[in-house]
């Protein structure tokens, strides 16, 4: 199953609430790093013997493999300190410029993997070399701000998939996830208000807590104890509706397929 994040325009905190769902998530779970305009999920978190990360194993080792046919994830993953297992990104947008073709094969080796993947694709736009990978995957979740411009923004994007001719294949599902404090506590209401008059029938799933202190922690710039972070505690919940939403369409490109 894949889950995919990103966002309309800008950086809502898209990396840092794929690293802490992914993080949450109860079972077996891959964190990929999509973002084609360069990740740096290599930096966040050394392996657990305190040795970084290699930044040349992840997703440009399974580009190469998937050229050449049949491919599997495991032998792409390292394990991040905490356990959990990552796919590096890409280090700079030049390295994507060969991945073209097997963007949609990378995709799909995501959403066959056995467990749950959670992609950061970054912003996703009508030009992003990372379409074909949201494409495949079973949920597309925005992460957005509730300012003006980030709804702005986020109800055009969604517009603008909305005019995808899928054919036989099921688009992903769609949701979205709001960023937001203790002071916005209205802020999904209006983010569903808004989605609403414009005739979107999108999902607002839940939001995830402004902790820049347990951001930082999962940037691994400071070393101490998350767990009952708000931002940990708000991810927690998030859980359950964004598998709900990825199943759903799992199970629908499943009777598709004939698989």
């Amino acid at each position: 199953m894949l889950v995919t994040l990103a966002s309309a325009k800008g950086s809502p905190g898209v990396t840092t609430t794929a690293r802490v769902l992914a993080s949450v998530w109860p079972q077996d779970v891959v964190l990929v790093d999509a973002d084609p305009a360069g990740g740096d999920l290599s930096l966040w978190s050394p392996a657990p013997d305190g040795s970084p990360l290699d930044p040349d194993t992840g997703l440009l080792t399974l580009a190469v493999e998937a050229r050449r046919g049949t491919v599997t994830l495991e032998p792409h993953l390292q394990r991040a300190d905490g356990g959990l297992d990552v796919v590096c990104g890409v280090q700079h947008p030049g390295q994507v410029a060969g991945m073209g073709p097997v963007w949609p094969a990378i995709g799909s080796v995501l959403r066959g993997y056995a467990g749950t993947v959670v992609a950061d694709a970054g912003r996703l736009t009508p030009d992003s070399p990372a379409l074909p990978l949201v494409l495949e995957s079973d949920a597309l979740v925005f992460v957005v701000r509730p300012t003006i411009e980030g709804y702005a923004h986020l109800r055009e994007r969604l517009r603008w998939l909305a005019t995808f001719d899928s054919g036989m294949r099921p688009m992903p599902a769609l949701g979205v996830v709001a960023v937001t404090d203790a002071r916005e506590a209205g802020a999904i209401r209006d983010l569903e208000l808004l989605l609403g008059h414009a005739g979107l029938r999108v999902p607002v799933l839940g939001a995830v807590g402004v902790d820049q202190k347990a951001a930082d922690v999962v940037a691994a710039r400071v070393a101490r104890g998350i767990d009952r972070s708000l931002l940990v505690r708000s991810a927690r919940h998030l859980v359950e509706p964004v598998a709900q939403l990825a199943q759903s369409r799992a199970y629908a490109r499943a009777g598709v397929r004939g698989e």
